[in-house]
């Protein structure tokens, strides 16, 4: 006796910290269901850098869904929400409108989220999007370790997220650096791992440590740092495929070597 099972599977192709340098990435992008960029598109979020990275993230053809969050090197998408910069990012407004971005199938997520649905899954899936994490020099979208402002930004992440996408790694996973400044640290965000074991996602993607570049298994969740850019800020590490795959109602994410 044989029991069928019905079996379904949306492919993340997952990439982070490309810094500008995303049309001299050493590895070719796999073909999936959803193209997701963890942040730090730029190098300082200037004008020229972060339109040609939109024009090429919007041409790239594969995916039913392109989503991208921004990172702390993208300065110009926080600096076009302060109310003293009001009117120098209008170049970034026409860029980010919804009705250019999904023209071609690209979503942005800064503290919101996309639900994609498809027939063969029993449910919608459910992707969160945010930029912050601690304190890390003078960057964009910083705020104090273990401050209440972070949390209030974590305690945002819906209950029912499947995937959480942010820039920063939570604190223990793929987050360890080493050098003179910071030897031998874990430096990812105390606050965002116990937001995760409240929530339990399937998977958190994320980048902004290099050196965590890979996939780590936790209890109930798949945790994914997905840098391009080495420390040496060469875009040579590969990008990271993901399986969501349901089985008989029960969904997991599965990480796919290629």
């Amino acid at each position: 006796f044989k029991k069928n099972l019905y079996i379904c599977i949306m492919r993340l192709v997952c990439i982070s910290d490309t810094h500008s340098l995303h049309h001299q990435m050493e590895h070719p992008l796999p073909k999936g269901d959803v193209l997701i960029h963890a942040g730090d598109i730029s190098n300082r979020g200037g004008e020229r850098d972060v339109t040609d990275f939109i024009h090429w993230f919007q041409n790239l053809g594969g995916w039913d869904q392109k989503i991208f969050i921004s990172g702390n090197h993208d300065h110009c998408f926080e600096k076009t929400n302060l109310p003293y910069h009001k009117g120098n990012y209008e170049w970034l407004s026409h860029l980010m409108s919804i009705e250019n971005l999904s023209q071609s199938d690209v979503t942005y997520l800064e503290d919101s989220f996309i639900t994609i649905e498809t027939p063969e899954f029993s449910r919608p899936i459910k992707f969160y999007g945010s930029p912050w994490q601690p304190e890390f020099y003078d960057w964009a979208f910083n705020l104090p370790r273990l401050g209440i402002e972070l949390q209030e930004k974590w305690n945002r992440i819906p209950e029912d997220t499947d995937v959480l996408i942010t820039h920063g790694p939570p604190n223990g996973y793929r987050d360890l650096i080493n050098n003179w400044r910071q030897p031998n640290t874990h430096v990812g965000c105390e606050c965002l791992i116990n937001r995760i074991g409240e929530i339990n996602p399937l998977v958190n993607v994320f980048g902004h440590i290099h050196e965590g570049y890979g996939v780590q298994y936790g209890d109930k969740t798949l945790f994914v740092n997905a840098s391009i850019c080495t420390t040496g800020y060469e875009p040579t590490n590969k990008p990271i495929v993901i399986d969501l795959v349901e089985i008989n109602g029960k969904i997991n994410a599965i990480y796919v070597e290629e």
